[in-house]
């Protein structure tokens, strides 16, 4: 969707012009992948923009992992442990190939604003953050592309509830996985899907607006 694709080059141009003028260089690169083992949110129109980019291996691997994601999401939605307890369970991204993004051009807004300047070691679950600079934050990735990818992901939504008249937010494989299989087009629709699987609402559910 072409709405989609302007928000990523909105977002990829403003991070590399924010980066040219503070002189920062992010240590971010192929075969660093630590992020990928976080709980990424995106949107029904981001999903569903990057559904014709999929590979077939790539849907097959969505296919299997999603249901054991929306099975842990409707055990765990409410406890605010849960994000951390995941990251620590190392759990990629079912588009993580080779410690390689499959889809790095196609990626979230979410994944886009990732970003650090330290020693990427620091990225693993299990190694200590250093002190954040006053140009960090949250931990010691970059504030500002996080920022921006905020806003952008904002102004996405509001596209969405444009064109639909409501918006879906949730796990970004969970979400995939029921595009794939049929989600509703209607709000009902989806919000009684949701509820029947456990998922809906709740302090990580996926959310209906």
């Amino acid at each position: 969707m072409e709405v989609v694709e302007q928000a990523f080059r909105a977002l990829d141009e403003g991070i590399a012009d924010y980066l040219v003028r503070k002189g920062i260089r992010p240590s971010c690169g192929p075969g660093c992948f630590a992020c990928c083992y976080g709980w990424v949110t995106a949107s029904r129109l981001e999903a569903q923009a990057l559904l014709p980019h999929l590979t077939e291996a790539q849907k097959a691997r969505i296919l299997e992992e999603g249901p054991r994601r929306l099975a842990l999401l409707a055990r765990e939605k409410d406890d605010p442990g849960f994000p951390r307890r995941f990251f620590l369970s190392r759990s990629p991204c079912p588009l993580l190939e080779a410690g390689l993004c499959g889809v790095y051009a196609h990626r979230p807004l979410a994944c886009r604003g990732v970003l650090t300047d330290e020693d990427p070691a620091y990225c693993d679950p299990e190694n200590p953050h250093p002190a954040p600079k006053p140009h960090h934050g949250p931990g010691h990735f970059l504030r500002v592309p996080h920022r921006m990818a905020r806003r952008r992901m904002e102004e996405l939504w509001e596209e969405e509830r444009a064109q639909t008249g409501f918006l879906v937010l949730g796990e970004l494989s969970g979400l995939l996985y029921l595009l794939l299989t049929g989600l509703p087009e209607d709000r009902e629709g989806v919000e009684a899907r949701l509820e029947a699987l456990g998922v809906l609402g709740g302090r990580f559910g996926f959310q209906v607006v």
